[in-house]
């Protein structure tokens, strides 16, 4: 009976901790809505007592009871000073932060430019700029989570890029977490923090598997007709023909022979056979469960590109990726695998 009683008891606490942080991110995105930068100012910056501060605090207050209970002059000096450092720290803690502008990388293009693969750490680029050439920022912790931050200070006028990262579970875009800057600057009796939330994202492919090549993928792509054809590409191993001459083209290749017949300059056309165009889909990996099967496309994307293959790509429910060589079509396919739903 304890045990259940125990057992219900976390329950409650861990379903009061989701709605309290769920209720707190439905009131940062109204307070702190996301943004590509940030100037940091009064709306953004948040700041309470330490647990130090409030001690001194509460004992500011006591030695000014007993300066006017004893009628001590120097009581009341005593505590006149610790006041006045309680409240000084507090307008020093947020100066510290006020005006500090951030800035995220590579957040105006429709996919971003980071990648990694699952269980990879994604990077996020951030830039934070001082508030003016007199103004500096001192023992600033930024990061994703309280745990986890790292130590920067900024120079009047200057500009820092600080590298984050977050680990990466699944596929897909991942949306970086809001960040927590925060400082207790000058003195530890003040903490002043903020939470922007810099619309960063990653583009996650899928986790990259060790699999064998079924050898039915190795077949040429279908054509529009849906008939396999035998690829040619430039290259020179057998003449075809002439065309006309084009700024560029090598002096070796040039007819000389058509230019003293009179035919106007002309350049001779080679081509090679192409290596056999590979096919991935699904059903090279059937009876596996979907994300199984992308695991093991991304494995082949890669090996095969490495290898300088041509390949396409058949996802279910998306049109036919053509054929294709090189590192932007092999981002392109990862690309389809990482969004596939």
């Amino acid at each position: 009976m304890d045990i259940g009683l125990r057992q219900r008891a976390v329950g409650l606490k861990q379903r009061w901790h989701a709605l309290r942080a769920e209720r707190q991110a439905r009131w940062l995105a109204r307070r702190v809505p996301p943004v590509s930068h940030l100037q940091l100012s009064q709306k953004t910056i948040f700041i309470l007592p330490t647990l130090h501060g409030s001690l001194f605090g509460v004992g500011a207050i006591i030695v000014l009871v007993i300066a006017i209970a004893e009628r001590n002059v120097v009581s009341f000096l005593v505590s006149a000073l610790m006041l006045s450092v309680f409240l000084l720290s507090l307008v020093l803690c947020y100066r510290n932060l006020s005006g500090l502008r951030l800035t995220a990388q590579d957040v105006d293009s429709a996919l971003p430019r980071q990648r990694c693969f699952v269980g990879d750490t994604a990077q996020f680029i951030v830039t934070l700029t001082s508030a003016g050439r007199r103004r500096s920022h001192k023992d600033l912790w930024l990061g994703f989570s309280a745990d986890a931050s790292q130590l920067i200070s900024l120079t009047p006028g200057a500009s820092i890029t600080v590298s984050l990262g977050a680990q990466t579970t699944r596929r897909g875009l991942l949306d970086a977490p809001r960040l927590i800057l925060r400082t207790r600057y000058p003195a530890g009796l003040w903490q002043a923090w903020s939470r922007p939330d810099l619309a960063m994202r990653c583009l996650v492919y899928p986790q990259p598997r060790i699999c064998v090549l079924p050898p039915a993928a190795l077949q040429s792509a279908a054509s529009g007709a849906g008939q396999q054809h035998a690829a040619r590409q430039a290259g020179v191993d057998d003449f075809v023909g002439l065309r006309d001459y084009q700024t560029g083209d090598a002096i070796r290749r040039v007819a000389w022979r058509s230019l003293a017949r009179g035919q106007g300059l002309k350049t001779k056309q080679f081509v090679r056979e192409a290596d056999p165009q590979i096919l991935l889909s699904f059903k090279d990996f059937a009876g596996h469960d979907a994300e199984h099967v992308l695991s093991c496309l991304c494995f082949q994307v890669l090996q095969l590109s490495r290898r300088r293959q041509t390949l396409a790509l058949q996802l279910p429910g998306n049109s036919l990726i053509k054929p294709g060589q090189g590192d932007a079509h092999k981002h392109r396919l990862l690309q389809a695998l990482a969004l596939w739903i």
